[in-house]
């Protein structure tokens, strides 16, 4: 086992906590903390990639963070026009070496956990407030912080529920408690659909899977809880209804066949009904950009679409799992599934083993969701923290998942 060094530990700690402390109330600062944590790993490799050895678990991890940027290649190299292909794709490989690093160098998860939970904290303060001064003093009716008003709802999202299910066995028990309390807040305030009907499915995954006694119990009080809140929220907040009348409208119209008066959810199934027409050109490697815009045109000339959609740069989808799809085809579908599947398969697995697994299946489950609404794991920011969380938790899980096994051993053979 490589030893130990102080120097080392004390870059992960920090790095963990400025990485969380910066994610919503600085401009794209934990980029550059996880930069940093990225030189280091390398840096750390190359002086012992002699002995650094290779598990099952952790070619596991390789497939999954490298399958996204194997995907892109066919493409990139048909067109040769964009590297926008890589965009999301490549950032992921950059965890690899950050995952082995953390892997050898984590020996007890507890040490680096005060960093996590106080970065979590510290963030959400920064995050409440900035959205609570960009709402009510700035009159900015949906809240962007640094970002677009549906990114920073989805990482807001995101950082309330690992702050819930972190708690459950933390030190800092009631601020985790108080940063779910804000972040779910701030994510209200962005008025973003996707991440705001994210948050009863999230609640009700946490409470089935906190233990395995009264799960039905527990999802009957989480479900009257979230219909009493929402209903206070919807009295209380002339923005939050009019979303929700809008939203009602828009499936109204839907529901109807009057798709161009919808022009949100309708723009977007005529850009899913587009990107799956471009699978059907090349199911193999997927459709270049160029190509997606031009499916756009022909298929608003054979009036199969609205006018809406037409003129959305590169085709954009609005949804990860269509714009996988029609971007890189069959590989795609593999990119997809290996990038959220594979790990929420990897922490419901060990889920009762640790809790370390139920925040990983929460994590995943909101990106998931987050997914079906828009392309987050393309954006720089949120591909960013994915990425870094994605990986702390799987060497979380296991490293507390072996502890335990050893400390079980110990107490068997002293008895």
């Amino acid at each position: 086992m490589i030893p130990n060094t102080h120097i080392y530990t004390k870059i992960i700690n920090y790095c963990l906590f400025f990485s969380l402390f910066f994610l919503l109330c600085t401009k794209n600062f934990t980029v550059g903390v996880v930069i940093v944590l990225l030189i280091t790993s390398l840096i750390y490799i190359a002086k012992n990639y002699k002995v650094i050895t290779i598990t099952k678990i952790d070619m596991l991890v390789i497939t999954i963070l490298s399958g996204y940027f194997i995907a892109s290649l066919p493409i990139y190299i048909k067109d040769m026009d964009s590297t926008r292909y890589f965009k999301g794709s490549i950032r992921y490989v950059c965890f690899i070496p950050i995952y082995f690093f953390l892997k050898n160098e984590i020996q007890l998860p507890n040490i680096s956990r005060k960093y996590l939970d106080l970065g979590i904290f510290i963030g959400s303060v920064g995050t409440i407030t900035l959205a609570i001064y960009q709402h009510y003093i700035l009159n900015i009716e949906r809240v962007v912080g640094y970002l677009y008003s549906i990114n920073f709802g989805y990482l807001a999202c995101s950082l309330a529920f690992l702050s819930l299910a972190l708690s459950k066995d933390s030190h800092f028990k009631l601020l985790l408690l108080l940063s779910f309390i804000f972040d779910t807040y701030a994510t209200i305030l962005t008025q973003t659909r996707g991440a705001t009907f994210a948050i009863p499915i999230l609640l009700i995954l946490v409470a089935f899977f906190y233990k395995k006694d009264n799960q039905i119990k527990r999802i009957f009080y989480c479900t009257v809880s979230i219909v009493l809140f929402t209903s206070i929220i919807y009295v209380i907040s002339p923005n939050f209804k009019e979303r929700i009348h809008f939203t009602v409208n828009e499936f109204t119209n839907i529901y109807r066949g009057d798709i161009t008066e919808s022009v949100s959810s309708g723009v977007r199934l005529d850009l899913w009904y587009s990107a799956i027409q471009s699978f059907k050109e090349s199911p193999l490697i997927g459709q270049s950009f160029k190509k997606r815009e031009e499916m756009l045109s022909t298929l608003y000339k054979e009036k199969k679409i609205g006018p809406l959609a037409v003129g959305i740069k590169r085709a954009h989808a609005h949804n990860q799992y269509f714009e996988m799809l029609a971007s890189y085809g069959i590989l795609g579908i593999f990119a997809f599934i290996l990038l959220l599947f594979f790990p929420l398969f990897f922490f419901l697995k060990r889920i009762y083993q640790t809790n370390y697994a139920l925040t990983g299946f929460i994590l995943v489950s909101g990106f998931v969701l987050f997914c079906m609404t828009e392309v987050p794991l393309e954006q720089n920011l949120i591909s960013t923290y994915y990425g870094l969380m994605l990986v702390i938790l799987i060497v979380f899980t296991n490293l507390d998942i072996k502890n335990n096994r050893i400390m079980q051993n110990s107490s068997n053979h002293s008895d």
